[in-house]
């Protein structure tokens, strides 16, 4: 069943008239017709059937049913990855909603070519993902920040993991705490960067796999800590 991604909050009777981009998604893309069902969602009331009404072709109206799922909060688990090209950066978006990330927080290191976020294309491909893979929240996108500040964002009792060539295994991440998985550019750490992770007490780990690509090491280090999660 089609899910779709609103702003407005959800109880039974509501009424929701759609922007015109959702109401272009359902008729055209998706063929939709009135009274058609389907699923809503907005991050904070859980999931509802709703109606579709068509009293216009350019805007569409949910009628609010009921509730399908109660929500439920999203555990903090923040990705942070280093700012790469946008198809690749798009990706990383992409899978790390799909594999459960409450927050990202896109990072500008040392080695960063693709320093220019597009907030609204990200969070067009952030709520694209959450509506196809059955998530209840959409994952926070913070503005892009640096090393050195990031920490002053994270939770106070958070673990923040870096990834790095030859460093601690992957298989000693702790699976019970709040956690942070900082992700480097497509150049790496610098020299000065390292220093400062050592110096922070940050743990560097590194895949068991060999060098991974940027956007690859997101995917592989959430799907592994996910795996290591939910196998206790």
């Amino acid at each position: 069943m089609i899910r779709l991604f609103v702003q407005s909050p959800l109880k039974t009777g509501v009424r929701v008239v759609l922007d015109e981009k959702s109401s272009h998604y359902l008729v055209h893309v998706m063929r939709c017709h009135s009274n058609d069902e389907l699923l809503c969602f907005n991050g904070m009331d859980g999931e509802w059937l709703c109606q579709l009404e068509l009293p216009a072709k350019k805007q569409g109206v949910l009628s609010i049913k009921k509730q399908i799922r109660k929500q439920e909060p999203t555990p903090f688990c923040a990705l942070c990855p280093a700012l790469i090209k946008k198809d690749n950066m798009d990706l990383v978006f992409q899978k790390a909603t799909e594999l459960g990330v409450s927050d990202i927080y896109p990072l500008i290191t040392d080695h960063t070519v693709h320093s220019h976020l597009n907030r609204s294309h990200a969070e067009s491909i952030i709520k694209e993902a959450a509506e196809q893979c059955e998530r209840l929240s959409l994952p926070i996108l913070h503005e892009p920040t640096t090393i050195k500040d990031l920490k002053k964002s994270l939770p106070k009792d958070c673990e923040i993991c870096c990834l790095s060539e030859r460093e601690g295994s992957i298989s000693c991440l702790p699976t019970d705490k709040k956690m942070a998985f900082v992700i480097g550019p497509e150049g790496g750490w610098s020299t000065k960067e390292k220093a400062f992770f050592r110096d922070q007490k940050f743990m560097l780990f590194h895949s068991d796999v060999g060098i991974l690509r940027a956007e690859t090491a997101s995917i592989a280090i959430l799907a592994h800590w996910q795996f290591l999660k939910h196998k206790k």
